[in-house]
């Protein structure tokens, strides 16, 4: 019972962003052996069963449906980079207040043991109130005891943390990459002033060349910055930190002491660094009032824009694609066809970003949405044959336009 985007889009508003991700799930054989995919069925059932909206209400069989194809449990989660239960509870969430967050562990969907060790570890705190609204904003990290007092940066290392939070150490709050020394800095900074019992960060890791961030945020805490908010002596490349006030600086100079391990990679030397920071007694830092003149997050006043699939879909005037494998040749091949239907180009490639860059240079697409389509596509294709399984082409959002009586066709791929 495949539910492509063109009949999640017929649905209710409100449940269709968690039923693409549900529905996208369901196609994966890990997914329906999957805690966090029983979790987000679950959710889903209660929140469409006490809906007071009859056309929410009738979606009840629907899920029956993807429950009654749910295999035996095999785990209840393994930490895959785009988990889509964990997705689809979160989208449920968002329309609906009788559904609860849980915490989803986070990693690579081939993880080692280790890192699902770190998985587990992370979810032992997840219903801890101090997590639900901690770290404000997204990053490449993992989380351990929201109580704990030390922050760990792993600079480039991406397995670094989920290693180090695998170890359970209790005075270990979070620990995370920071490849780039402005954005990259500056979301750092503020996840731990969020967090006012953190008073120590370990900087370890291999600096990412030419970025440097653990230098800049060396000299972050040494020199500070100027009235252009350059990090004052840094040799990184550009540590202008644009998204913090100065208040949000000062405040970060006095909360974190930060420990030198740059270069470090070993678990029980960073960890050994840990546990020193641990021993020593500091209290949580007093928190600054956000009614402050400049103390407010910057970040947090951005607009939050909820996705939503487009009511009407476009067709591209330089023509639609058809992409496929070629798995005896380990080739992705995109067919560019004219909207008659007439077949005018074939690029074939093993790399998705190479073969949306062709297109894109010899003019075959003349539509944003379109390109945004046809590189997620090919994406799923280049990652299909790299994991050998077998890809499908999704129909892209929304909905044709009455056709004029002589031109009914819809094209089954069109990615427009």
């Amino acid at each position: 019972m495949s539910q492509g985007p063109d009949i999640i889009e017929s649905l209710p508003t409100r449940a269709a962003p968690a039923l693409h991700e549900i529905a996208g799930g369901m196609e994966l054989k890990k997914c329906r052996k999957c805690g966090c995919m029983k979790d987000a069925l679950d959710q889903a059932g209660r929140a469409f069963e006490s809906s007071e909206e009859p056309e929410i209400h009738s979606l009840l069989p629907r899920i029956s449906d993807y429950q009654a194809r749910m295999e035996p449990l095999a785990y209840d989660c393994i930490g895959c980079k785009k988990c889509w239960g964990a997705d689809a509870t979160i989208e449920l969430a968002n329309h609906f207040d009788q559904v609860e967050l849980d915490t989803c562990g986070s990693g690579d969907e081939h993880a080692s043991g280790d890192i699902k060790l770190a998985v587990a570890s992370s979810n032992r705190y997840a219903h801890s109130p101090a997590i639900a609204a901690w770290p404000p904003h997204p990053g490449d990290y993992v989380l351990g005891n929201p109580e704990g007092t030390v922050a760990i940066c792993t600079l480039s290392n991406r397995d670094l943390s989920p290693l180090l939070i695998a170890v359970g150490e209790p005075a270990v709050a979070i620990a995370g990459r920071c490849d780039t020394e402005n954005i990259g800095v500056e979301k750092v900074v503020l996840n731990l002033l969020a967090n006012p019992r953190i008073r120590w960060l370990v900087i370890c890791g291999t600096e990412a060349k030419g970025h440097r961030a653990g230098d800049a945020f060396l000299r972050l805490k040494e020199r500070g910055v100027d009235t252009d908010m350059r990090v004052l002596e840094s040799t990184s490349w550009r540590p202008i930190l644009k998204n913090l006030t100065l208040l949000d600086v000062a405040q970060f100079r006095q909360q974190i002491e930060e420990v030198n391990l740059i270069g470090v990679t070993d678990i029980e030397g960073i960890l050994a660094a840990v546990r020193d920071c641990a021993h020593r007694p500091v209290q949580a830092f007093p928190a600054v009032s956000t009614t402050d003149a400049g103390s407010k997050d910057a970040l947090a006043a951005i607009e939050h824009i909820a996705a939503k699939a487009p009511k009407q879909l476009r067709l591209d005037r330089a023509g639609f694609f058809i992409v496929l494998q070629q798995p005896q040749k380990r080739l992705i091949v995109c067919e560019h066809y004219e909207n008659n239907g007439r077949l005018v180009h074939v690029i074939e490639g093993r790399q998705a970003a190479l073969i949306a860059a062709t297109v894109v240079e010899r003019g075959f697409v003349t539509q944003l949405d379109h390109a945004a389509y046809l590189g997620r596509e090919l994406a799923k294709a280049e990652a299909a044959l790299s994991d050998g399984v077998t890809y499908e082409q999704d129909a892209a959002l929304g909905r044709l336009a009455a056709a004029e009586p002589h031109k009914t066709r819809k094209p089954d791929c069109q990615c427009s």
